[in-house]
């Protein structure tokens, strides 16, 4: 047997990179991978984590507020997760295979499909990640649609973020992300304003829609809430035309709201759901969708299309163990209300900062543990020194201060967001808020400048 090492002096075994330093670590991702990323980011070099918090090369302990955006909602390395998907290897569990049947897969569908509203969507499909979720939902609602000529487009809302792949950037609503890319499928795609209920019906009532693709909350829009009536309309305006309407929950999924499905608090079952995130446990990427049987098989249900949309990694029993873990552990310690209890915790003391350093906090907003709170803009003798809002210089004070995990809207700066794990200890929630009240201190003495 070949020692590695002989053959490539300098790789490095996962021992290796267990213990490398910062200095190296910092080396080999600028050299070997997207430089600017991290840097721009402030990014720090964390060794451990564990539920809430994590430990740096230095020791230091730093509270999570983020949750790597929304995915660690049952805490950074949860042992449960892990003891579900050490059974799977140790069983030495057939993996994975495209046109298999998967014991731990069909369990994962299984477990899935209890979990959405009235328990009618029943039909799954895994991928890699969000973005690849919201690609197998537009090419489920054009293929489920191909024999109806007059639906050639797809409706979306303006300030939506669905993932950074092409398909997802186009009925995403920000040109930012669609930025270089050429036309994408932005000619097959209607953008209206998110809960313009008349744009809604005005636009679904001409019956040339495919689906129309939805965050219950625009998460990097900003933290904006769907009302009642924008996603009930929907509902109703997608029965009546014939349209496919499929509900963005990756980010707002997996008890992040108070409930399992954001979709809920609106009382609408929609017909495609994408999930990721929150699903794995942050163990292991899994995302996808589920789907009404009657839509999917529209799609897929057939000899001629049943392998038109198939991935390498579908179904593999890792990621499912992982995927039935998170489930399990979500349901039986009940996230949905720990959601509810700690978020009123977080948006109460919001507010009350907003009261208490005027102009500087606009205002507080989200479900459960999904909070955005919008900043004011700074004065126009200050921006030179502060930016456009106070919430970026928040943001650096809270996380280089306090060493807390924090991160603003990508589609929106202004908005300074939480997402916490929902296994967050109360002593590290009582310490981010009373940082996020210093750091509104902070910024409100500078405002006075």
């Amino acid at each position: 047997m070949k020692n590695v090492k002989d053959v490539y002096r300098d790789f490095y075994t996962v021992d290796d990179a267990i213990n490398f330093d910062f200095a190296t670590v910092k080396n080999l991702q600028e050299t070997y991978s997207n430089k600017l990323k991290v840097a721009l980011s402030g990014g720090k070099y964390f060794k451990t984590a564990d539920n809430a918090s994590f430990i740096d090369h230095a020791g230091n302990k730093h509270v999570d507020m983020m949750g790597a955006v929304g995915v660690m909602t049952v805490g950074n390395n949860n042992p449960f997760i892990w003891e579900q998907i050490e059974k799977v290897f140790k069983a030495k569990n057939y993996m994975m295979g495209a046109i298999s049947y998967h014991n731990v897969a069909a369990a994962f569908y299984r477990n899935l499909a209890l979990t959405t509203p009235g328990q009618k969507l029943t039909k799954a499909q895994i991928a890699g990640g969000g973005a690849e979720a919201i690609e197998g939902a537009i090419k489920l609602c054009m293929i489920a649609n191909r024999g109806k000529p007059e639906k050639t487009k797809l409706l979306a809302t303006l300030n939506a973020f669905h993932g950074k792949t092409s398909g997802a950037v186009s009925v995403g609503g920000k040109d930012t992300w669609q930025a270089y890319q050429g036309r994408l499928l932005l000619n097959q795609i209607t953008h209206i304003p998110f809960n313009d209920v008349e744009a809604l019906k005005k636009e679904l009532s001409s019956g040339i829609y495919q689906g129309f693709v939805v965050e219950p909350i625009q998460g990097e829009g900003g933290v904006h809430v769907a009302t009642n009536e924008f996603m009930r309309t929907a509902r109703e305006y997608c029965d009546q035309y014939g349209t496919i309407f499929v509900a963005d929950e990756i980010q707002t999924g997996c008890c992040r709201t108070g409930k399992f499905w954001a979709s809920e608090w609106s009382g609408v079952i929609p017909d495609v759901i994408t999930f990721g995130k929150g699903i794995s446990g942050g163990l292991i990427p899994l995302a996808g969708y589920i789907a009404k049987a009657e839509i999917y098989d529209a799609a897929y249900g057939t000899p001629e299309t049943a392998f038109h949309h198939t991935a390498t990694y579908q179904g593999n029993a890792i990621a499912c163990a992982a995927g039935i873990a998170a489930i399990q552990y979500m349901i039986e310690n009940d996230l949905c209300s720990a959601a509810l209890e700690k978020g009123k915790i977080i948006q109460d003391a919001m507010l009350a900062a907003q009261k208490k350093y005027p102009g500087i906090i606009k205002e507080a907003r989200g479900r459960g543990c999904l909070i955005g709170v919008e900043f004011e803009p700074v004065k126009d003798s200050l921006k030179e020194k502060y930016g456009e809002n106070w919430a970026m210089e928040c943001e650096r004070y809270f996380s280089e201060e306090f060493r807390i995990q924090i991160m603003h809207s990508f589609n929106n700066p202004k908005v300074f967001r939480w997402l916490p794990p929902l296994t967050a200890p109360q002593a590290d929630i009582g310490y981010a808020i009373n940082a996020f009240n210093k750091s509104v201190e902070h910024v409100y003495q500078l405002a006075q400048g």
